[in-house]
């Protein structure tokens, strides 16, 4: 999981630095494309949509499209609203997740086949986050014996259009996430998920691909899982690299013809995408995939937004433009191309760690008080009640 903080304290007293470079927005082309197109096409084109109606208006082109090919998260948000709009069926964001999962065992996620254990993996997955869940962003917080993880909108799709599409977003990366689980471990783990919305019609399809511990109508959209299986030894852990990159070499040695294989350290030509559509194909170009820039920030604007939200309250939009080095007219701006105003996103943070700390962790308020930063108790369950729609005491009894 893409953890972007891990802040459940309340304000430091460290001053904020000026960020370098400053952190990723919609428009900035930083993640790779040829992986997340072609799965997102093996799906979509089956379910009755057409190549040219999935990359229309989103400056994506399928002639031009090679393993170096990086869009930006407004691209990367038009190809799946036009996939929500063009296919038929309420499973595809689950099929696009499950179909990515398969994707990712491939010589490009090198460092994440080396870990031991789950732990180590999210470590080495959050490296790649542009790469791998570029659109969502994971909270962890720590439960007794489980962690728990709550999703965020972190490249603003949460308002798109007249129908938001961040929950088809949130199903597409949650799919990707148990697909990817099941294959470090060889098990299912014992995951559980809150979802963020009425019951849905298709509640089979959740419990498909999520699984049977689905629960609907919570205040936050979330994944919860015991914290044994953090250290939990993968099997055969200390082979893994090895046994996988000779199948991926076999199977690519197999399906590849040998006249092919001294051109494919540039693009993939155009025949071999006919003669083999799926797995082999992909997995070639990954081992050519450069690496992301190293001066790629591993947060987006919004990220930032929040953490320091959390760490500094008593500072505001101004304060926070000046940190980024920029007006306070511009951060507006962007935000406002992020589908967020700075108050909106603000609030949502608080939102957020007040159902935590009280709804999860079950804090009394002078302990929520103290970490949200709040010196007034009357002011705080105040605030408690206008954020989340109940008192702080309803919110420990949910």
């Amino acid at each position: 999981m893409i953890d972007s903080s891990v802040v459940t304290s309340g304000p430091t007293q460290r001053p904020v630095q000026t960020l370098s470079p400053a952190p990723v927005t919609q428009s900035d082309k930083v993640i790779p494309a040829y992986h997340l197109v072609n799965a997102v096409l093996d799906v979509a084109i089956p379910r009755g949509a057409s190549k040219d109606r999935i990359l229309r208006g989103t400056g994506i082109f399928d002639d031009s499209l090679t393993v170096n090919t990086r869009i930006s998260a407004k691209q990367c948000i038009a190809l799946f609203s036009n996939v929500r709009g063009q296919c038929k069926g309420n499973d595809v964001s689950f099929l696009i997740g499950k179909s990515l999962g398969g994707v990712w065992l491939r010589e490009d996620i090198a460092n994440i086949k080396r870990s031991q254990n789950l732990e180590q993996a999210i470590e080495a997955l959050t490296a790649i986050r542009w790469g791998s869940i570029p659109l969502v962003s994971f909270k962890r917080f720590s439960l007794q014996d489980k962690y728990i993880w709550v999703l965020q909108d972190t490249m603003g799709c949460e308002k798109r259009g007249a129908h938001k599409l961040w929950p088809f977003i949130a199903e597409l990366y949650l799919s990707m996430l148990v697909a990817l689980l099941k294959q470090w471990t060889g098990t299912r783990l014992p995951l559980s998920f809150t979802i963020d919305s009425e019951r849905p019609r298709n509640v089979q399809d959740f419990e498909t691909y999520l699984g049977l511990r689905v629960a609907f109508h919570s205040p936050l959209m979330s994944i919860t899982l015991p914290k044994s299986c953090m250290t939990s030894a993968f099997p055969f852990a200390d082979d893994k690299a090895g046994n996988v990159q000779g199948n991926v070499q076999g199977d690519i040695q197999g399906n590849i013809q040998d006249d092919i294989q001294g051109d494919v350290q540039g693009d993939i030509q155009g025949d071999i995408q006919g003669d083999i559509q799926g797995e082999a194909q992909r997995s070639l170009a990954y081992q050519q995939t450069p690496a992301s820039p190293q001066d790629t920030p591993n947060l987006s604007l919004l990220d930032y937004i929040r953490i320091q939200t959390l760490q500094e309250p008593q500072k505001g939009l101004a304060d926070l433009a000046r940190n980024l080095g920029c007006s306070t007219a511009t951060l507006k701006r962007k935000l406002s191309d992020h589908n967020y105003t700075y108050r909106g996103l603000s609030e949502e943070a608080r939102r957020q760690q007040a159902i935590v700390l009280l709804a999860l962790k079950k804090l009394n308020n002078e302990q929520s008080a103290s970490q949200m930063a709040f010196s007034d108790l009357p002011n705080f369950r105040r605030t408690i009640k206008r954020l989340t729609g109940l008192t702080p005491s309803e919110l420990r009894a949910r």
